[in-house]
C-alpha cells in the first residue's frame, strides 16, 4: 500500500527550533525510529528501549505536539484497548540558501481509510 505524503514547510516558524531540538534528543529519536516499524504503547517503548515511564511519556507528548507522532487505539482480545503511537514522519530536509535556513518535513498521511485498515490489520 502506498502512502500519500503531506509536505509541511516550517521555515520562519517559531516551532522550527523546537522541532530541531526534539530531533536532537536521543530519546525522541529512539521513539520515532521504534514507532516507524510498528505502533507502540508508552509501556512498550519504556520496556523495550530502557526508558523510564516518565521519560517516555514526556517525549511522546512533545512528539505529538509537533505532529511527529500520531495516536491510535489498539483493541485487545479482552475487549479493552491500548493507546499506541506511530511515527508520522517520513523525511526531514534542512536547506541553507542565501542566508536563510529552511526545514521541510514530509509527514505521512493520516487518511481515515488508512487508519481503519491499520486498525483491522493489528486486530
Amino acid at each position: 500500500m502506498s502512502r500519500a505524503l503531506v509536505e509541511v514547510r516550517v521555515a520562519d516558524d517559531p516551532e522550527t527550533g523546537s522541532l530541531l531540538g526534539l530531533l536532537e534528543d536521543e530519546h525522541a529519536r529512539t521513539i520515532l525510529t521504534a514507532t516507524s516499524e510498528r505502533p507502540m504503547s508508552v509501556a512498550e517503548l519504556s520496556e523495550t528501549h530502557d526508558l523510564s515511564m516518565t521519560t517516555a511519556y514526556r517525549r511522546v507528548d512533545r512528539l505529538l505536539e509537533v505532529d511527529l507522532l500520531v495516536e491510535r487505539t489498539r483493541p485487545r482480545p479482552d475487549g479493552h484497548h491500548d493507546e499506541v503511537y506511530a511515527a508520522n514522519l517520513d523525511r526531514v530536509e534542512i536547506k541553507l540558501r542565501d542566508g536563510e535556513l529552511e526545514v521541510d518535513c514530509e509527514r505521512r498521511s493520516t487518511d481515515m481509510a488508512d487508519q481503519l485498515t491499520r486498525l483491522w490489520e493489528n486486530f
